[in-house]
């Protein structure tokens, strides 16, 4: 088999050499989707718990999306080649518009309760984020696995090519 080349940019936020934005989405990802389902519980059998459940779980992924997209704005704006991807502009603005949805949601049951909000306006809201998310993430997936950011990256000033990979086969 040839040689071939595995092209990557650099993420500019990382530990260790290991972007941190991959490392921090699932966290709001999951906490949305778990208050997308736990308004369809409470929506479902009326346990007030679960309306809460939805408060607590929104209110975290806030917080949890604000430290991923800190990340995921530091390797946007550290890398020129990472803006010039269109799809990474989808992915943040798609990000940007579940962030402000989740807000949106989050001070409505804060502002009229729990209970009161989930029905319409919190679980549209929900449903809009988590359909939302589906696009920023196929959008994400195409950054890291079509675009290979933070996969075998280039040097840290940018200058130096991709790795080369050789593959080798079992004769039998």
């Amino acid at each position: 088999m040839a040689d071939r080349e595995l092209p990557g940019l650099a993420a500019s936020a990382k530990v260790g050499g290991h972007p941190i934005h991959p490392m921090l989405v699932p966290f709001p990802i999951a906490l949305l989707v778990a208050t997308f389902v736990s308004d369809l519980v409470y929506l479902t059998n009326g346990n007030v718990f679960w309306a809460d459940v939805s408060m607590w779980s929104l209110g975290a992924a806030i917080v949890t999306a604000a430290l991923a997209a800190l990340a995921g704005l530091t390797d946007f704006m550290g890398n020129a080649r990472i803006r010039a991807i269109n799809d990474s502009w989808k992915h943040m603005i798609g990000n940007i518009v579940v962030v402000l949805l989740s807000i949106a949601s989050f001070w409505l049951r804060y502002d009229g309760g729990p209970v009161q909000a989930v029905w319409p306006g919190g679980f549209l809201l929900s449903l809009l984020t988590v359909l939302l998310l589906l696009y920023t993430g196929w959008k994400g997936g195409e950054l890291v696995y079509h675009h290979r950011i933070g996969m075998h990256p280039e040097a840290e000033d940018g200058t130096t090519p991709p790795p080369t990979v050789k593959h080798m086969t079992r004769h039998i």
